[in-house]
């Protein structure tokens, strides 16, 4: 039956019906409307931030961890244009994060107005979909439609362009339906059958076979099937970049994760692999490279992909399978386990072989020296304390980078990072939004010195909402990633790599909240538990070494060809 409402209310009503349970965005004159029915209930918040970069990450961050769409509400012009890189980091983790953006006055529209630019144009590459309304009658379908296609197939973000006149004193008359009527909810595709007979021969005949994980088993939830996979059929698993919580860590057939300082083991299973599955995974360039350093070019590769036009795309595929990636593979290992497979041993004794030899790389890595510490080091440390259901939100840059395979992680949706966006700055807001998203679990944000500083005046909002983030800041004073390719490629001719900073525990203390200043190794993890009981936003500093720099992955991008 239709109702009659003011349009702020309905939005709300809307928002409600689709779970949303969080906004995230800096209160502005554009949208109070939409604000303004918050006040009477407590079942939405508006999470007021203090930029606009940092609800956009928040918001990926939650979507990230709860598996739900999250919304970000900010004022046109400046406001909008602040969120783009959040929502490109969205884009790239295939976060369902729903834009409400927000412009100019319709009559003041294409004449150069205050605050006033070509929002769609702007987010269209970085978004699904980018929209705008002009009629308060296209509300209604405008977010059954945005949330449509943010909750369909590979999700993604989505943003509609809303003239600020459109809302102040209007009322609409509409259905309020449930998701269910307008939108396929949790529908999943599962392949075609004779891709997966296919598909079940070529992995019944592998002798060396290598699953390789990706976000797609996030998304779907298939770390389970992907793990019973593996036992089946003797396969080792790696995971992509940025996915090593795709399975469980301390499973025997898991050797780590594969792209930037990946695991050395996961990396020459890869190597040696005659069949690789590759499940929700586009085979991008932080993981492969593009080259065939870790996928080898005889190797028969099969790719399930929500996306068809990712099938493929980066590496020939012997079979190419579009679906849901739990799906899909639920009815490849009811296919496979027909076929009564053999495992090799000799394989499975190799992977037993490489999973001991990882454990004890890292557990040497206990015994390293040096004042100030290394990365690995503060890594071993940590490791020891870790809580198991512990989320971790990974920064983009060197320090941060060397803990994606130095933690281990249990519980699926247990790690972001930037992905193959790779920006600095990300972790901490995500880190927040991904606390607002699973408040009972710890949540532990991982910095460089350069990264916490473009997103660092959000500790103020931790504190504003009491959230207990733990961030840990290796403070090196460097540009570490950058200044690693100035040493290799440029002769160690430093220009603009180093950097001077403040105190960042006094910094969290200034704020109201807890620092902590460790110098040394077997003081870290005591530093950590103290900061999980406290109560508080912390933040933990420990002072790196400057000169652990290793050779960058892309150092030939940088380096003049070699003329022939």
């Amino acid at each position: 039956m239709a109702q009659k409402m003011k349009a702020g209310d309905a939005v709300i009503e809307m928002l409600r019906q689709e779970g949303v349970s969080h906004m995230f965005g800096i209160v502005g004159s554009s949208f109070l409307d939409i604000l303004d029915p918050l006040f009477d209930r407590d079942d939405l918040r508006f999470i007021g931030v203090r930029h606009e970069q940092g609800a956009a990450l928040m918001a990926d961050g939650y979507s990230r961890i709860s598996g739900s769409p999250s919304v970000c509400l900010v004022t046109n012009g400046p406001g909008v244009l602040n969120l783009t890189y959040g929502i490109a980091s969205a884009y790239v983790a295939h976060s369902p994060v729903v834009v409400l953006a927000p412009s100019a006055s319709r009559s003041h529209q294409n004449r150069g107005s205050t605050q006033e630019f070509d929002q769609v144009a702007l987010f269209k590459p970085i978004t699904k979909a980018a929209f705008a309304i002009n009629k308060i009658e296209m509300l209604p379908e405008a977010l059954r439609h945005a949330f449509r296609v943010a909750t369909s197939g590979k999700m993604g973000p989505v943003m509609i362009d809303i003239p600020r006149d459109l809302l102040p004193g209007a009322e609409i008359e509409f259905d309020l339906l449930p998701p269910d009527t307008y939108r396929s909810g949790q529908t999943r595709s599962r392949g075609d059958q004779g891709l997966i007979d296919k598909a079940a021969a070529v992995l019944s005949a592998a002798q060396r076979p290598v699953i390789l994980a990706g976000g797609g088993v996030q998304w779907s939830n298939a770390g389970d099937v992907v793990c019973r996979m593996a036992e089946l059929t003797g396969a080792a698993i790696v995971t992509s970049y940025g996915r090593a919580d795709a399975v469980p860590n301390d499973h025997p057939n898991y050797l780590g994760h594969l792209g930037r300082l990946g695991s050395l083991e996961g990396i020459e299973a890869m190597r040696q692999a005659d069949t690789i599955l590759a499940v929700g995974t586009r085979l991008s360039q932080s993981t492969t490279f593009y080259d065939n350093r870790f996928i080898p070019a005889d190797a028969k590769i099969i790719q399930i992909e929500i996306d068809p036009e990712e099938i493929g795309r980066n590496y020939p595929v012997t079979v190419g399978i579009e679906g849901d990636a739990k799906a899909v593979m639920e009815g490849l290992l009811e296919k496979v386990r027909e076929t009564e497979p053999r495992p090799n041993q000799q394989w499975v004794s190799e992977i037993g072989d490489w999973t001991s030899r990882r454990a004890s790389r890292l557990q040497d890595e206990e015994k390293l020296s040096g004042s100030p510490m290394k990365p690995q080091r503060v890594y071993a440390e940590l490791r020891k304390v870790m809580p198991r259901d512990a989320i971790i939100a990974l920064d983009a840059g060197l320090a941060p980078n060397y803990g994606q395979d130095r933690l281990n992680y249990y519980e699926p949706r247990s790690l972001i990072t930037s992905l193959d966006l790779g920006g600095l700055g990300f972790s901490f807001p995500a880190a927040i939004g991904a606390k607002f998203a699973a408040p009972d679990r710890p949540v532990i944000n991982f910095n460089g010195d350069g990264g916490f500083l473009f997103n660092a005046q959000e500790f103020a909002t931790a504190v504003q909402y009491n959230l207990p983030v733990v961030t840990v800041i290796m403070n090196n004073g460097i540009w570490g990633s950058e200044k690693a390719y100035q040493r290799y490629a440029f002769d160690e001719r430093y220009v603009g790599a180093d950097v001077v900073n403040p105190r960042f525990d006094k910094y969290a203390e200034i704020f109201g909240g807890a620092g902590f200043y460790v110098e040394r190794p077997e003081d870290v993890g005591n530093a950590l538990e103290e900061a999980l009981n406290c109560g508080k936003p912390s933040i933990i500093e420990i002072p790196t070494d400057p000169d652990e720099m290793p050779r960058p992955a892309r150092l030939a991008e940088v380096q003049a060809p070699t003329q022939g």
